[in-house]
């Protein structure tokens, strides 16, 4: 059971003698959903004998460990635990690309009602804590709905306004007496710039102020105070790639009982900082430091959270770039600030170290074929995990040219992989593959190729980064071209692990090169699993270099775009950022 569920001085020394105790529960008819009462009978002999028995918590199941911040004993309700506490679960989560094609309705899976808890069962996410916790602490659990899409362009108003008005309709009718939300932090709405402020603002005007709202967010958000102001405590992600979900989500859920039960206000300080760097892992020395100073200040009693948020830089608003969360007890004094300040400056002084060393494809495969190990190259700028089409064929087009021995997962072309199904397997066909969407992605590939299988991809992430989720890449075509083994995909998600490998029927050990599109988040699988990673970074719609995007909103300097930026002399000046 988490640890605020026990009372601190309930513990006995070690001299005292266990009382003996008797514990009767009157549970609710309808139950708790994915609660199991046994666990709870556990839990609340647990409380009484002061120790945490021998059930293991998900914090002691953490795979890597993550400090959790301690959070403070419940004080339980006068009607006591039987009468639980009514708790929406729900969301809409986009990483929103501004510079890539318009998102519609069609592109989001909607989860309705239990939907959202078979879908999440098992599952390393934010949802999957959320909803694991929320029904191991007891809560009466009610799935609302939650809307997820692959990164991509500017949601259409249309969308989102029906997205956002089924979810608080549902909210206002459900007698909530709290929220949980797994929102993103960098959603972008055709006249909305941040669909996380609009969604939570139109939650509060229809739930009023006394019914508290918890969110997870991503560390790529690009969020404000206001967001903060409208929300009772923000858990954003801590690590990239973004292993920690579960954990994230877990906390989340703790937090809100503390809120519910023990009625304690929280104050969530966001500092914004003028940084805008592109994807990065947080192994880099500075995010370690960095990581270590909010472990530091997560143990002072006050304090639940203390994150370093990364923003997202592949949209063009005003509100964009790195901020520092912290959520602290409020007790009078400007401690969130402060603490979050302490980090924020710490963030702008190891800025130089923030880079992401790339080469140009040709440079790429070179390297790779030079070294003789299974070496991995990424080809970051056409991430569709940062919103970018998957179409894009400049890598695929050097190792075709190179005559390299390599396979590929994948690039994204539904017609191709029509084409395919049509020939069957065994068939040749002449393809015109990729480059479809945006010129700045390379031109079509024009070759014969061999259709080696056809298989639908569909699979559970077995990565750190998302383990248990399901992944539905479609119909998948595998074709050589060549001496590159191509996965040629009719649906868009970045490659996290062998996964789509094996759903084509490719053996990535058989091959010295391994290919794929993604920024950071396969390193999480591949990285133990190769010699070494290459990074490159032809021309696309999520490069390394920031400053090729074309930006008219930006309403202060950045760094890196602009080198004049003092940061501390904005504060000096008293000024807050926008």
């Amino acid at each position: 059971m988490p640890d605020f569920l026990q009372k601190r001085r309930l513990v006995p020394a070690k001299s005292e003698a266990l009382p003996s105790i008797g514990v009767i529960l009157v549970l609710p008819r309808k139950g708790c959903w994915q609660t199991d009462y046994f666990d709870l009978l556990d839990a609340v002999c647990t409380m009484a004998l002061g120790g945490r028995g021998n059930r293991a918590s998900s914090a002691d199941l953490q795979q890597p460990e993550v400090h959790q911040p301690r959070l403070s004993p419940v004080i339980g309700r006068n009607e006591g635990l039987a009468s639980m506490a009514r708790v929406g679960i729900g969301g809409i989560f986009h990483e929103t690309n501004t510079f890539a094609a318009p998102t519609g309705l069609a592109d989001f899976q909607i989860l309705r009602g239990v939907e959202i808890s078979s879908s999440s069962h098992g599952a390393r996410t934010y949802l999957g804590g959320l909803i694991e916790e929320t029904g191991a602490l007891g809560f009466d659990a009610v799935p609302l709905l939650y809307a997820e899409a692959t990164p991509s362009g500017t949601i259409r108003r249309e969308a989102y306004v029906a997205l956002r008005e089924e979810l608080v309709g549902q909210a206002a009718a459900s007698d909530l007496d709290a929220l949980l939300l797994s929102i993103h932090g960098a959603g972008v709405v055709e006249d909305i710039d941040s669909l996380e402020e609009d969604l939570c603002a139109a939650l509060r005007q229809r739930l009023g102020d006394k019914i508290p709202i918890v969110a997870t967010l991503d560390l790529h958000g690009n969020i404000r105070q206001r967001l903060g102001d409208l929300c009772s405590a923000l858990f954003p992600v801590r690590l990239n790639p973004h292993i920690d979900q579960y954990e994230r989500g877990v906390e989340a859920a703790r937090c809100l009982c503390e809120i519910v039960f023990s009625r304690t206000d929280f104050e969530t300080a966001i500092e914004q900082v003028p940084m805008l760097f592109p994807p990065v892992p947080t192994s880099l020395p500075a995010f370690v430091e960095l990581d270590g100073l909010c472990t530091e200040i997560e143990k002072q009693e006050d304090v639940a959270c203390a994150r370093v948020m990364h923003g997202f830089p592949y949209v063009d608003v005003p509100c964009i770039g790195a901020s520092v969360v912290v959520v602290a007890r409020r007790n009078g004094t400007d401690d969130a600030r402060r603490l979050a300040r302490r980090i924020a400056a710490a963030l702008w002084e190891r800025r130089d170290q923030i880079k992401v060393q790339s080469l140009p494809p040709e440079g790429a495969i070179q390297e790779a074929m030079q070294d003789g190990r299974t070496i991995v190259i990424n080809e970051f700028s056409d991430n569709t995990g940062a919103g970018s089409p998957g179409d894009g064929t400049h890598l695929l087009s050097a190792l075709i040219a190179a005559g390299a021995r390599s396979c590929f997962s994948h690039i994204f072309d539904p017609v191709t992989v029509a084409q395919a199904a049509a020939a069957g397997v065994g068939a040749r066909i002449k393809v015109h593959l990729g480059g479809h969407s945006d010129a700045l992605l390379g031109p079509p590939i024009k070759a014969d190729a061999e259709v080696l299988g056809l298989n639908h991809g569909l699979f559970r992430v077995k990565s750190p980064m998302g383990t248990g989720e399901t992944i539905d890449l479609g119909l998948l075509a595998t074709l050589r071209i060549g001496g590159v083994d191509v996965v040629v995909s009719s649906g868009r998600r970045q490659t996290l692990d062998d996964g789509p490998f094996i759903k084509a029927g490719i053996d990535i050990t058989q091959f010295p090169i391994v290919a794929l599109k993604s920024s950071q988040h396969f390193k999480a699988w591949f990285e133990p699993r190769c010699a070494r990673i290459v990074t490159t970074d032809p021309p696309g719609l999520s490069p390394v270099d920031v400053s090729k995007l074309p930006r008219r909103r930006l309403q202060r300097s950045m760094w890196p775009i602009s080198t004049d930026v003092n940061y501390r002399a904005e504060h000096q000046a008293g000024q807050e950022p926008a």
